[in-house]
């Protein structure tokens, strides 16, 4: 990477429109509205991915599925954007800064939030990519070693690159990162400021994914409904059918609050100030939050399987109940 000129007074004009930005601005939510809408939702949220993640894991059927691994991959990431990104959010909504004020704690939030938000919509579109080849083209994945190349070292890639970038930008930038406990992110890590290697994030890594996903998506609805004839099981087009929905309702929940999210990025890289857009840039700001806590709700509701494992498993604790005390009676 090319030496990067970041003097003081660039970092020290960022500095004080980012302060004018979220210190002082007031907005018809709430600071404490905020934190307990969130909270409402982040609690049941941990649980229900905790829940997904263990059938995943320890159901051997479930395991086997193809399609299961990147959903797997996206749960996990999600579940360190709600431990770590959503939790120093909710901390920050409370307390009005940063706590416990560490740096590492600072650094771990700015990474988690870089590369578990961005991460989030990089599996989103391959996940799109894949159920085109799942569907369509399944005959790609049928020997071991396809399935390495067209399944598995694609996750791994997308995983590595996401982790190395930000790792590289935050961890070992060319330019000296600025903590400040009081502020929205600890004021965020310097890399922001650099505008070409801002502008390649935001493009690359948070925009191209949302166009890939809505072209993919749509392409994907479109063939499913040209070729269904196709599918002559019945059980087949079924499956599909699922298939589809699922991987729709993940991408409309991801889409709805990252596009406004993208929108604001573009336009605080092309010059628009800080905090100029009012109360609607925090409240946007504040949505995108919802993308790591909504997924796991959809992904649980798109799961036909786990869904009749967890109505056995009441069934039988209900039937467990009744004969226990007619059990007791007779002895």
């Amino acid at each position: 990477m090319a030496d990067i000129v970041y003097n003081d007074s660039s970092i020290n004009d960022i500095k004080d429109n980012y302060t004018t930005s979220y210190s002082n601005s007031q907005t018809s939510v709430s600071a404490t509205a905020r934190f307990w809408i969130l909270l409402f939702f982040e609690i049941p949220s941990i649980f229900c991915s905790i829940l997904l993640l263990y059938n995943l894991y320890f159901d051997r059927t479930l395991r086997k599925v193809l399609n299961n691994h990147v959903m797997f991959i996206i749960l996990i990431v999600g579940l360190f954007s709600q431990t770590i990104d959503v939790s120093n959010y909710l901390t920050y909504l409370r307390l009005g800064y940063m706590w416990p004020q560490t740096t590492i704690n600072c650094y771990l939030w700015w990474f988690i939030g870089a590369a578990a938000y961005n991460l989030l919509g990089m599996l989103m579109a391959w996940t799109s990519i894949e159920r085109h080849i799942i569907i369509f083209h399944h005959r790609w994945l049928n020997t071991q070693r396809k399935r390495i190349f067209i399944h598995y070292i694609p996750l791994i890639s997308i995983v590595s690159y996401a982790c190395s970038f930000y790792t590289a930008c935050i961890f070992f930038g060319s330019c000296q990162n600025i903590i400040d406990y009081p502020q929205y992110w600890c004021f965020g890590p310097s890399f922001l400021g650099i505008v070409g290697l801002n502008l390649f994030d935001v493009l690359i890594n948070s925009i191209l994914p949302s166009v890939l996903i809505v072209i993919v998506d749509i392409l994907l609805v479109i063939r499913f409904i040209k070729q269904r004839r196709r599918f002559h099981p019945r059980i087949q087009l079924y499956k599909y059918r699922r298939m589809i929905i699922q991987v729709l309702s993940c991408s409309a929940v991801y889409l709805l609050f990252n596009f406004p999210l993208m929108i604001i990025y573009l336009a605080l890289i092309f010059g628009l100030p800080y905090g100029s857009t009012g109360e609607l840039e925090i409240f946007i700001y504040f949505s995108s939050y919802f993308i790591p806590v909504f997924m796991p709700f959809i992904c649980l509701g798109s799961s036909k399987e786990i869904w009749i494992k967890m109505k056995k498993m009441v069934r039988i604790r209900y039937t467990t109940d009744r004969v226990s005390p007619q059990v007791f009676q007779l002895n």
